[in-house]
């Protein structure tokens, strides 16, 4: 009954955590072993913690051990270096001081950077700088130290790391399924979304029903960016297993499509008044039928290919499982699938044939009430098409785990690799590392800027040129000495300015230009910088003449632990130093309030202390393991050990346990503090700033996307080439990838201090807005590939070019009122009205066609249709987004009122307020 109800209620993490805790205070506490590790034997509590914690799998727990280690002996071995040559001048010499010190800050610098440019190398480059800081700023210049001290330490790094793994090989599985549930997880919500799409689609939806769509759209936007994360994490671990992750890639693609064509086609639409008497017209159930056929149909495929997967990546054993049922409900799925995707095509093409010839000679083509159905009709088609895909995918990975032995997949070493921080890492930030893009400075010149730049050099070269020819002419005209130096000056001027702007030079001019701009700007190399800075201020003492008051001070209260805090606590953005140190700096107290209990009852008995450390991990491991606050946690467990058995390891100290308890929890709090100060006061990085730089930068990418889908448009006008779509896909993942690190900076921006309350609800719902508008972008590219181009493009060209000429600067300006935070103008050129311009040109045009040519009458129709419902939604959120920057960043008004004798006048004949053509940003009602 008991190991039931812990099997349940208690995780194998968990459980491997307070053993692993368990077995290192019990070894710290037998004196026969804590020797080894001198006076500091303790610190295998403090490494267990920090760097050597019980992961959520075994592979995890194997990575972290030899990554981790590697960097504990690095450290150890430079370290030992410089205390060697520390040691060979005189004792307490400058020399003897000054060497440590320059170590100490190189080591540092280049922990700092790995830090910020490596995530995988983020525990490896802390412990480098935890052992450098202990060796480096103890027993300075004495000779007998050097070994001892780092035989010391190399014990304590290798006692904390093998119990760590102990403990995980004894208790965890090896491999984590957690990406196979978050792909099973994230399948069910596109499930579920799909089903309340296919509840009455065809009629007026609720205001309920609209509003859980909105939140499964919202948490489907979160499960992507989760799943694509964890799939790169994965890729890159340790496993067991007979089918390789990366098998899974075209799934996870896949699974964002369908995300895509939730958001872009399948919106219910509220209650409209053309729809009070049509909502069901004779017509509609023609392919309504069908196409909730083939909705079903969807959902039974995704859910054939969730048992699937699962089944596959969830039985790692010897045996190999029978997934006969799975293979066969994914092959069963995909002929039903075939049969009602031609089914709901082919009855949406009658369907559309019989509207087009009954329409009369007035009016819509398509009746309106059935526009928002032939969106719906068209994205469940290409629903269609991309699950026949992710079934294909199905089948492969069965035949794959078919035909595969079980194997053990390796990780392939490369920056790559470095790059992708371990799955189950505590980042400060919540989750992935916010990656630092070099935003350019406001002195960067821009790439015209530059062209231009040449094209004046290549100009002045040409006219210089003409010059030293006609000088060449003078030169041969019989001249005094005299006039010969008074143009010496000006020939060699001339000459160093043509060797100054020769092509090559000017290549290297260019190169060098970049470099140093890079290296200005460039975020880890500040944060390195910074790292190195902070260690340096803090350490002085220490290597200050061994009978000055610093030096002393240093020593008796323990200042090391000032600075492994401060090298703890400071973050690669502002935002996030805050965060970890107000949790670390509650740790702090907490940890130090429970020492002195524990002492107090236990003084220098080994049993209690033992039990009371262990009972005290319970609540620190869910802490760490359960909760969204997990630095508190481990600072807490940080600071118990220094204090609890400091005396119990040197009895004749002298320091009473209460004085050790607030000694060690002043200098983390002044090791906190001076991180909070460094990382607010040099090289700041405000996430509030990065967010608005970020969301400037991921507009103009989707003002580029536009435009590029408007130049495949108009320069393949009967084609959408292979090339074309390649390209926009690019430009697709690059603003995904923005996307998401603006919603990284939203979360550490709650983080950061400010006096003046920041508009967080606003800024969330800009990158809700902005992500909306590429599900449209998406929608359209995919529409296009099927609509009657030379009837909706070539017929129409002027009107497209004026919407998207309106559309584009509509995001141009509101890229830069993020950029420049200014005020929005009063008048921009309105979308709504260039697209009811070219909607009614698009009807003309058509109806002109059917007349002509009878082909026309189709499926292709349907699409045009789509086409304009998706434009007319992206006009729609971008006037929404155009009124969270008014809100925001306010409009430059210059016609606040109008006056009544103005309305005599009519708008394109005299003065008055702009026409219907544009758009008002002054607020609406």
């Amino acid at each position: 009954m008991l190991y039931e109800f812990v099997k349940e209620r208690v995780s194998r993490r968990a459980l491997a955590r307070v053993v692993s805790t368990f077995l290192c205070i019990l070894f710290v506490t037998i004196h026969p072993f804590s020797q080894l590790g001198g006076s500091s034997a303790f610190l295998v509590l403090s490494l267990k913690e920090l760097v050597f914690s019980v992961q959520e799998d075994l592979a995890q727990q194997l990575e972290i051990t030899i990554i981790n280690i590697t960097g504990a002996l690095a450290g150890i071995g430079v370290s030992t270096f410089a205390k060697y040559l520390a040691a060979i001048p005189q004792e307490g010499s400058l020399t003897s001081r000054l060497i440590p010190a320059v170590f100490l800050v190189i080591i540092s610098f280049f922990a700092g950077w790995a830090k910020s440019r490596l995530p995988r190398l983020h525990l490896s480059a802390r412990i480098s700088c935890f052992v450098s800081i202990w060796l480096l700023t103890d027993n300075i210049g004495i000779t007998s130290a050097v070994l001892s001290d780092s035989g010391g330490f190399l014990w304590i790094t290798v006692t904390a790391a093998s119990v760590c793994l102990f403990s995980s090989l004894s208790i965890l599985h090896w491999s984590s399924t957690h990406l196979i549930e978050e792909v099973a997880s994230t399948l069910r919500i596109i499930h579920r979304c799909l089903s309340v799409c296919m509840d009455h689609p065809f009629t007026c939806s609720s205001s309920q029903q609209i509003a859980d769509l909105k939140d499964l759209h919202v948490e489907l936007i979160r499960r992507s960016v989760i799943l694509n994360e964890m799939y790169y994490q994965a890729a890159f671990e340790l496993r067991i297993g007979r089918v390789s992750v990366k098998s899974l890639k075209p799934l996870l693609g896949m699974v964002e499509h369908l995300r895509r064509e939730l958001s872009w086609g399948m919106i219910p639409r509220p209650f409209q008044n053309d729809w009070s008497n049509e909502s069901h017209s004779p017509s509609s159930p023609s392919f309504e039928a069908s196409a909730i056929e083939l909705g079903k149909t969807i959902m039974s495929s995704i859910k054939a290919v969730e048992d699937l997967v699962i089944g596959v990546y969830t039985h790692a054993s010897l045996r190999r499982k029978s997934l006969r049922t799975e293979r066969d409900a994914v092959t069963a799925a995909a002929i039903k699938l075939n049969l009602a995707w031609y089914t709901a095509k082919g009855e949406l093409r009658n369907t559309i044939r019989t509207l087009s010839e009954e329409s009369g000679s007035s009016g819509s083509i398509i009746p309106s009430h059935l526009h928002h159905q032939c969106l719906f009709a068209t994205s469940l088609l290409q629903m269609a098409y991309d699950t026949s895909h992710i079934l294909q995918v199905a089948q492969n990975i069965a035949a794959h785990h078919q035909a595969s032995r079980l194997r053990f997949w390796l990780p392939r070493l490369s920056w790559q690799w470095l790059g992708v921080a371990p799955r189950t890492f505590i980042m400060e930030e919540y989750g992935a590392p916010i990656a630092h893009d070099a935003f350019e400075a406001e002195t960067t010149l821009s790439a015209e800027e530059v062209r231009r730049g040449i094209a004046f050099v290549d100009r002045q070269d040409d006219t210089m040129s003409q010059e030293v020819s006609y000088s060449h002419v003078i030169r041969r005209l019989p001249i005094g000495p005299q006039l010969s130096l008074k143009s010496l000056p000006r020939y060699l001027s001339s000459t160093l300015q043509r060797l100054w702007n020769h092509p090559v030079i000017l290549q290297l001019r260019l190169g060098a230009s970049k470099m140093i701009r890079n290296t200005q700007h460039s975020s880890h190399l500040q944060h390195a910088a910074k790292n190195a800075i902070g260690v340096a201020m803090l350490s002085l003492p220490a290597f200050l003449p061994s009978n000055s008051a610093g030096f002393q001070w240093f020593a008796w209260i323990h200042g090391q632990w000032m600075i492994i805090s401060y090298v703890w606590v400071l973050e690669t953005n502002t935002g996030a130093t805050w965060r970890v140190g107000y949790l670390r700096l509650s740790g702090t107290i907490l940890g130090a309030i429970y020492a002195y209990i524990t002492w107090a009852i236990c003084g220098r008995n080994s049993i209690g202390i033992v039990v009371m450390v262990t009972l005290f991990d319970v609540p620190i491991t869910w802490l760490v393991t359960k909760s969204r606050i997990p630095s508190l946690g481990v600072v807490a467990s940080v600071t118990l050990p220094p204090v609890v058995l400091y005396e119990y390891l040197t009895p004749d100290s002298g320091v009473s346990t209460q004085d050790l308890a607030w000694m060690r929890a002043s200098m983390i709090a002044l090791g906190i503090i001076a991180a909070l100060a460094m990382n607010s006061l040099v090289f700041p990085r405000h996430s509030r700033v990065l967010f608005l730089n970020q969301t400037s930068r991921t507009l103009s990418l989707l003002s580029q996307l536009y435009l590029l889908l408007g130049q495949q448009m108009f320069g393949n006008i009967y084609a959408f080439t292979p090339h074309d779509k390649q390209e926009t896909m690019k430009l697709e993942l690059q603003i995904r990838n923005a996307l998401h690190r603006s919603s990284s900076l939203l979360i550490t921006m709650n983080d950061e201090l400010s006096l003046v309350p920041k508009p967080m609800r606003h800024y969330r719902e800009v990158v809700l807005k902005i992500q909306k508008i590429l599900d449209l972008m998406t929608g359209l590219r995919k529409i296009r590939e099927n609509i009657p181009r030379k009837e909706t493009v070539a017929s129409v060209l002027k009107e497209r070019k004026e919407f998207i000429s309106c559309i584009c600067l509509s995001l141009f300006a509101s890229q830069h009122v993020f950029r420049a935070r200014q005020p929005l103008p009063q008048f921009l050129p309105s979308a709504r009205q260039a697209f009811e311009t070219l909607e009614s040109q698009i009807e003309t045009s058509l109806r002109q066609a059917i007349n002509v040519d009878v082909s026309v009458k189709g499926i292709s129709l349907a699409y045009s249709v789509a086409e304009r419902e998706v434009m007319r939604d992206m006009v729609e959120t971008i006037e929404e987004l155009l009124e969270l920057c008014r809100q925001l960043f306010g409009t430059s008004a210059w016609l606040t009122h109008t006056w009544p004798e103005m309305s005599i006048y009519n708008a394109d004949e005299g003065p008055g307020t702009p026409g219907e053509g544009w758009l008002s940003t002054v607020g609406r009602a």
